[in-house]
């Protein structure tokens, strides 16, 4: 996921969902470039499974970031994110 929020209050003002982010997410903004921030949280593969053959099938990933349940959460929709702020600071996500 890709977060935009404001520079100075963390207040967040859009996302970009995803594990992985190709170029084109990377590339793109969510409002004023000059008063916005972005936290950036890739996650990365942990687990693979393969079949009989030895193909890959499926991968379990995790967020590559410290706060990994808050994130697990978010993407599982238990948590909103807009019930939340970065804390500028420590690029952490806060309660509101």
């Amino acid at each position: 996921m890709i977060i935009f929020y404001d520079q100075k209050s963390g207040k967040i003002e859009g996302t970009i969902d995803g594990r992985i982010h190709p170029k084109e997410h990377l590339n793109m903004w969510v409002g004023d470039k000059a008063k916005t921030e972005r936290l950036i949280v890739n996650w990365k593969p942990v687990k693979d499974y393969k079949d009989e053959k030895g193909n890959l099938i499926a991968q379990d990933y995790e967020p590559e970031h410290e706060q990994k349940e808050l994130w697990v959460g978010l993407e599982n929709r238990k948590n909103n994110i807009y019930d939340y702020k970065v804390d500028v600071t420590t690029k952490l996500l806060v309660k509101k």
